[in-house]
């Protein structure tokens, strides 16, 4: 009996161990269940305290939802886009793998300060160095025995011979100072060769008649130098008194190059400036060279300033009149940030680059370039020192960029005001454009106090340029830097297509100081288009309509025409005077 209870009671056993080990494998859940859970609930939880951005629709990346919902553009719900995890960015970026990131060959490079050397690009003549003419004159009374055939404008060499000149004042003083020499007379000597300098007898000739014991006949006059004949006013058989001039030998080495430059860059040149000035059809065509002089005078018509540059001509194949483009390198520099030129993507509208967060984050960043220096560009505005841009793969990072719906984090207020607040507008038309260069038939600068003119100027990128042609009415926003002033914005105006007569139109402002018998006394300001000065005169009204709602004391906008019968009022507009 006991044994059969035992055998119950052990098979029982055996029974409830085999259900543990059943519901401890299929019923228990797994470690590696709960830590997945557990992780979930992380995940979820990290989502959850992730700040979201935006939602977007992934085909309209674009457009951007301040909340959930449908996606009005596809059937299906718009996605979150969050703030970059992990960091404290709240710019969302392009997140790459370190290794494709070398697979693509993605490289970036240090935003860097750069010193920048002001360059000024003027055009320039080749012209004869004044400084290297030689004149000569009849020393004395004489006779011109014989002309070498030349002419004006003939190359010649030192010691070539010109002419020959008889010189009678000399021929008795020769005689008398040869008698003396036999004497041994010491001071007789020198008083006749003191004698024979005041009549004009050159210092070798009269070394020459001491070592010959022979008086001379005639002179031959020779070139003092290697040069060009500019004048021969000598001819054989003419009769020539004391200090006559019979040839002017000009020199070609060195030469001059002759530039103006605008008063308002003339801060950048000094005397001894480096320069490089190429000339077209010879070689080598680049030169160097220094700015010899600038000269205290400036053109009123065209507001420039002479300068003389000094030019080596050990060749003789700068001939003046020659054309040459000059490059004054100026002493001043100024510091600005830079990136490689390679960075910059250009959208037509701004400019952008790529910026390395690190870590395989990027994100574009609106930049306003400046001018290049090698291969380099300066940066105005819209980065900081140390950061990193993208150099090579940066078109790749720009389009997912586009495709994630990033938005370009555009310049800061800031920057953009204090950039425009520095600019100084005009209106003009554009004469002529040549990849950084433009030329300009320009109004006033009014903040500037600089005329209308027409002058060149530089683009501070190519960029400024675009969609720009010549005849084109633009508005020009330059900058006054150390490098002198840089075109920086052109707007392009719109024609606006009003009556002949009003187009015609000449406008100032002004106050009414009288009306009788169809004409108005005005005190008025200058007339610009006109280049008429403000002050007080009788106009005549085109009409007495003109004046109707007019009375004397009013602040009026004028607006004159140029008639065959003089100036004539067509508009009177009245001005509400400030409180």
């Amino acid at each position: 009996m006991n044994i059969k209870r035992n055998a119950l009671i052990g098979l029982a056993a055996s029974l409830l161990l085999l259900a543990g080990i059943y519901l401890g494998r299929y019923v228990t859940p797994s470690q590696s269940s709960i830590s997945m859970a557990m992780d979930s609930g992380e995940t979820n939880s990290k989502a959850d305290e992730k700040e979201v951005l935006y939602w977007y629709d992934p085909m309209y990346p674009q457009q951007h939802f301040d909340e959930p919902g449908p996606s009005p553009f596809m059937d299906m719900e718009l996605v979150p886009r969050y703030a970059n995890g992990g960091d404290d960015s709240d710019q969302p970026t392009v997140r790459i793998d370190a290794a494709m990131v070398q697979n693509l060959g993605i490289r970036s490079a240090s935003v860097v300060v750069a010193q920048s050397q002001s360059q000024l690009d003027v055009t320039g003549l080749i012209a004869y160095n004044d400084r290297a003419l030689t004149r000569l004159q009849s020393p004395a009374p004489s006779f011109v025995d014989k002309v070498w055939p030349l002419a004006e404008g003939d190359t010649i060499s030192s010691g070539q011979p010109l002419m020959q000149l008889r010189v009678p004042a000399w021929t008795g003083a020769q005689h008398e100072w040869l008698a003396v020499l036999g004497s041994g007379n010491n001071e007789l000597i020198v008083a006749g060769r003191e004698r024979l300098l005041s009549l004009g007898m050159p210092a070798s000739l009269i070394r020459s008649i001491e070592r010959q014991r022979k008086p001379l006949k005639t002179w031959t006059v020779t070139a003092p130098h290697d040069g060009v004949i500019r004048s021969l006013n000598a001819r054989a058989g003419m009769t020539l008194p004391a200090g006559a001039p019979v040839a002017e030998i000009q020199s070609l080495n060195p030469v001059w190059v002759e530039i103006a430059v605008p008063e308002r860059q003339l801060g950048q040149v000094s005397s001894g400036n480096a320069v490089d000035v190429t000339v077209q059809g010879v070689k080598p065509a680049l030169r160097e060279g220094q700015v010899a002089d600038i000269l205290p005078l400036v053109d009123q018509s065209s507001r420039t300033v002479p300068v003389r540059v000094t030019l080596s001509n050990d060749e003789g194949d700068l001939r003046p009149g020659m054309s040459a483009q000059v490059r004054i390198h100026g002493e001043a520099t100024q510091k600005a940030l830079a990136v490689p030129t390679a960075a910059l993507l250009h959208t037509g509208k701004r400019s952008l680059v790529m910026l390395d967060e690190g870590e395989g984050r990027y994100r574009p960043q609106a930049v306003l370039p400046g001018g290049e220096l090698g291969d380099q560009t300066l940066i105005l505005a819209g980065l900081k020192e140390d950061q990193k841009v993208v150099v090579s793969g940066q078109f790749l990072l720009d389009s997912e960029a586009s495709l994630q719906g990033i938005a370009v984090q555009e310049l800061a207020m800031s920057d953009e005001t204090e950039m425009m607040n520095a600019l100084h507008y005009a209106e003009g038309v554009v004469e002529q454009l040549n990849g950084s260069k433009i030329m300009l038939d320009h109004g006033p600068f009014k903040s500037l106090s600089m005329p209308a003119m027409t002058m060149r100027f530089n683009l501070a990128n190519e960029q400024v340029g675009k969609g720009i042609s010549v005849g084109d009415r633009v508005r020009i926003g330059i900058r006054d830097t150390d490098k002198g002033l840089i075109v920086e914005r052109l707007e392009k105006q719109v024609a606006e297509q009003k009556d002949t007569q009003v187009n015609s139109l000449h406008y100032a402002e002004g106050v009414i100081e009288g009306l009788s018998d169809g004409k108005v006394k005005l005190k008025h300001g200058p007339f610009e288009t006109l280049g008429m000065p403000g002050m007080t005169m009788r106009f005549r009204l085109a009409s007495e309509q003109v004046a109707s709602d007019i009375a004397v004391g009013d602040r009026v906008r004028v607006g004159v025409k140029d008639t065959d019968n003089g100036l004539t009022v067509v508009s009177l507009d009245k001005q509400e005077v400030a409180p």
